[in-house]
């Protein structure tokens, strides 16, 4: 069973029992002679496994509590409806936002290499609306990509290909959280923080925090020797942008900085600028003094003054710390992808 988030909208499907909400469908899923056994319900949690033995769901006004010993399932959905239009649009500029260091398109997808640094930048992508998986495109992705010595893969994101395309098992997914800036809860993205510097590219200092190993850490995608990433490689993929504007924000503490964020402006394929943040990150002996949220509201504010009014932003399902903050700060689930290698 997957872990839903408080906020998010979810499909649960229990068994009925006496200590179940009462069947509330006339033709519950599966029937059985006897009775119905199971039953489905939709609605927003608020509160979750993490939170105890229950999962309240608030469906239209209504809170009703199931046991997770009833829970046979739990299907998490996009927090509201979403056309597949609109997850090619988020993916399209996201994709430009994070291209690597060298990009081109192969049959409707496009195809990208950071010399191994982050799976992101060194992965193909669906976003044109005639992709496909057949078998010659997969065969022209795969030979591009042995042709610079790296492991062809591709991102999946929900809907855009048929899952019996699917050429694999599907790797490390990645939830996609969206919100309108101007709904972010943390309202000091509308005055200006003089504490936080906004830089077009990626400093020195800047460089230092985001490489900056993390205690016990497994070494970083495209380390060298397992030691860490190539610092010039990891610059090049950083400072990358395809059609669109950089901007690094950081916080500094006695000379130095410890808190970073990542954004890129880039415009869908229908030419609507949105902002992607990316690499927020803050040193350890620096956590817990809301120094990452100042940082995001630097770069929801520089965004906005570019023209976007829409913030994404890529999250690894299992983390569940960074996961429940962005909730709380108003963002919502849109859409998810993982990675499947050829």
């Amino acid at each position: 069973m997957s872990e839903p988030f408080v906020g998010d909208r979810v499909v649960v499907r229990y068994r009925l029992g006496a200590d179940t909400p009462a069947d509330w469908r006339d033709t519950p899923n599966p029937a059985a002679s006897a009775g119905p056994t199971l039953s489905d319900v939709t609605g927003i949690v608020v509160a979750g496994p993490d939170d105890g033995e229950l999962i309240r769901l608030d469906r239209d006004g209504t809170v009703v509590n199931i046991p997770l010993t009833a829970v046979t399932s739990v299907r998490v959905l996009s927090r509201r409806t979403v056309r597949n239009s609109e997850i090619r649009a988020i993916e399209y500029a996201a994709a430009h936002g994070w291209p690597g260091v060298e990009s081109t398109w192969i049959d409707g997808w496009l195809v990208r290499a950071g010399h191994g640094y982050t799976r992101r930048a060194n992965c193909a992508v669906p976003i044109d609306v005639d992709a496909r998986a057949d078998g010659p495109t997969l065969t022209a992705i795969a030979a591009w990509y042995r042709e610079r010595s790296l492991p062809p893969q591709l991102a999946w994101p929900d809907r855009l290909l048929p899952a019996a395309h699917l050429p694999g098992p599907l790797e490390q997914p990645v939830q996609v959280l969206t919100a309108r800036i101007d709904t972010i809860t943390d309202s000091t993205h509308r005055t200006d923080d003089p504490e936080v510097a906004v830089e077009p590219t990626a400093g020195a200092g800047w460089l230092d925090v985001r490489l900056a190993p993390e205690p016990a850490a497994r070494p970083a995608a495209g380390a060298p020797d397992g030691t860490g990433p190539d610092r010039a490689v990891a610059a090049a993929v950083i400072n990358a942008v395809r059609d669109g504007q950089l901007m690094f924000a950081g916080i500094g503490d006695r000379g130095r900085l410890v808190a970073i964020g990542r954004g890129a402006v880039t415009a869908t394929a229908a030419g609507q600028p949105v902002l992607g943040v990316t690499a927020l990150h803050t040193l350890p002996d620096h956590r817990g003094r809301g120094l990452a949220g100042r940082v995001l509201s630097a770069l929801l504010r520089r965004g906005k003054e570019l023209g976007a009014d829409t913030v994404y932003l890529q999250v690894d399902a299992g983390n569940r710390a960074a996961g429940a903050w962005y909730r709380r700060l108003g963002f919502g689930l849109h859409h998810q992808y993982g990675y499947v290698v050829l």
